[in-house]
């Protein structure tokens, strides 16, 4: 199977071409002022030396970020195309997966791998990694200042020093020391060593993200199914850019009324997916079980969300955002509501499905990290699997 990666979202750019795990060329320009002048020629190249067109390529895989906003647009905007015109499916890789990937054969099985991009005046993204039985596990992702961050590390590493349980774990993984990679790792490496005595550190040429590592990483999610067309993948900026912040402040969350339903009733299957129901969501919220909220922007409905208490536990019932407002945060806000809810009604737990192909759904959801317990063969029309997720408080 041939995959093509590009990688685009740090000073790197880079144009990988695997067949399964053989590198057939790996191509990459260290000016990031020049991607967007760089990376199709860089592309041509690729395929001309290794005598390939896009027509052999099955997979192609790309860097989703977090990274530069304007390069990782470039990369996601070029796949799209890509996959648009030639059919071809796709899968987003996050930078810090990526840089994980790069230290996969330094890493022990009791290592946590601490992906860090230098966010600058001691700021960094984070992801936490654990490999086993050659599977990428991530733990959490975010962004924050190197002091939280070194806090959350030590936090995670207290949590799990005695197992990964609640990771699905049958094996009983110790996570005994800490092996950083990435710029941000050797921009603080001086205070990472004064904090952690078994911390490790990957080599300067490990530290750059690489298409090789976002090939890799795409291949894996593919054979697990967790790709899609060129809708499944947009960018993740977990510090968002101003206008974005702005924009998501124009949101706002309130529940649910009858009034609210009866304004969508109209536009309910122009404006949402198809597989929405309105006479289920009128049945729903009239549940006295039930908690529902919408998402308005300049007055205007363009989400809503609900949760079903059972017991202690609330299970949420949909997401919905409509169809031409999506990617603007207002999945989160709804979401950041339906916990907010469930605390309220003393819920110890979430649980919910999702499409195993809704790769920006099942991001979102680990990013307020929810675990997958389980799966549902066949859920959605008969095809599709569902993947059941869940948070404890």
């Amino acid at each position: 199977m041939k995959v093509l990666a590009i990688d685009t979202s740090s000073k790197r750019c880079s144009v990988t071409i695997l067949e399964d795990d053989n590198i057939l060329i790996n191509l990459y320009n260290d000016d990031e002022k020049t991607h967007s002048v760089k990376l199709m020629p860089m592309v041509d190249e690729a395929f001309n030396k290794t005598n390939l067109t896009l027509d052999d390529i099955a997979l192609i895989a790309c860097s989703i970020g977090p990274g530069s906003f304007t390069g990782v647009r470039i990369g996601i905007a070029t796949v799209k195309a890509f996959a648009d015109v030639k059919n071809i499916p796709v899968v987003g890789v996050s930078s810090l997966e990526s840089l994980a990937y790069n230290v996969k054969n330094l890493a022990s099985p009791s290592s946590l791998i601490c992906s860090l991009i230098d966010a600058k005046n001691e700021n960094v993204y984070c992801g936490l990694y654990y490999f086993q039985n050659d599977k990428c596990n991530t733990i959490t992702m975010f962004a924050e200042s190197l002091e939280k961050t070194i806090k959350t590390i030590s936090e995670k590493l207290n949590e799990y020093s005695d197992g990964l349980n609640a990771f699905e774990n049958p094996e009983n993984i110790n996570l005994k020391e800490v092996l950083f990679v990435g710029d941000g790792s050797k921009a603080y490496k001086d205070i990472l060593t004064s904090t952690f005595a078994n911390a490790n550190f990957a080599s300067n040429e490990d530290n750059m993200q690489s298409g090789i590592s976002i090939g890799q990483a795409g291949l894996q999610k593919y054979q697990e199914g967790k790709y899609g067309d060129s809708s499944s993948i947009s960018p993740i900026y977990l510090r968002k850019s101003q206008a974005e912040r702005a924009l998501e402040e124009k949101i706002k969350i309130s529940p649910m009324t009858n009034e609210d339903i009866e304004n969508i009733t109209p536009i309910f299957k122009s404006d949402f997916d198809e597989f929405w129901n309105i006479n289920n969501l009128k049945n729903d919220f009239a549940n006295s079980n039930s908690r529902y909220f919408v998402a308005k922007l300049d007055d205007e409905i363009v989400g809503f969300a609900g949760i079903l208490k059972i017991c202690d536990e609330a299970n949420i019932m949909n997401i919905a955002t409509k169809v031409n407002k999506r990617h603007l945060g207002i999945g989160t806000k709804l979401l950041e509501a339906l916990i907010s809810s469930a605390k309220e009604l003393k819920c110890t737990s979430i649980t919910l499905e999702v499409n195993e192909h809704n790769i920006y759904a099942i991001n979102l959801y680990k990013k307020f990290n929810f675990n997958r317990i389980g799966l549902r063969k066949k859920y959605y029309n008969n095809t599709d699997d569902a993947i059941i997720m869940s948070i404890t408080f």
